[in-house]
């Protein structure tokens, strides 16, 4: 069986209700979010331009036989405000439910690790919700993330105590003659 071919592309604000569709869905059935209310298409909306005006990727991935639906998303954005976090980035990945498993996740991951290499971002850090989500900690680790950490008990969600795993990984950086 072929698998879909998808197309990963920037996210413009006209997708954003599709990703906060697929947001809205990680709110409230999952815990690779410890977020707990879906927000608004507003504040989805300032998030996505704070990323984005500040130069870093926000990524889209669509059906190739269907590019106006967006099936996930992902995107980097500062660690941490303070100066010396300046060259760290999060990356963050969510994908429509009915496309986990298609290799979708991975290859938006793969695709902002490659638009990362033209910022100044030197370590990407994955802080992954919930322990048990086995499926984005073996995506971070097919694209090269180590396991650096878990913090244990840290999000309470769906009446239970939820840990969080943090994986790392070098912004790989341009073959020489390429970018």
């Amino acid at each position: 069986m072929e698998k879909p071919a998808f197309t990963i592309r920037p996210c413009f604000e006209h997708d954003l209700d599709q990703v906060r569709l697929i947001y809205a869905h990680h709110v409230t059935t999952g815990t690779g979010t410890f977020e707990t209310a879906i927000p608004d298409f507003e504040e989805m909306r300032t998030r996505w331009r704070k990323v984005v005006a500040a130069g870093w990727p926000y990524l889209v991935s669509t059906p190739v036989r269907d590019p106006t639906r967006i099936v996930a998303f992902c995107y980097a954005q500062p660690f941490r405000d303070r100066a010396a976090y300046a060259h760290t980035v999060e990356d963050s990945v969510y994908v429509a439910p009915g496309f986990e498993r298609k290799g979708v996740g991975a290859a938006c991951l793969e695709a902002l690790l490659i638009d990362l290499q033209v910022t100044a971002a030197q370590q990407v850090i994955a802080v992954i919700g919930d322990s048990g989500n086995v499926g984005s900690r073996a995506v971070h680790a097919r694209l090269g993330f180590n396991e650096v950490g878990i913090m244990r008990s840290v999000g309470y969600k769906f009446g239970r105590w939820l840990d969080a795993v943090i994986m790392q990984r070098d912004v790989p950086r341009p073959a020489a003659g390429a970018v």
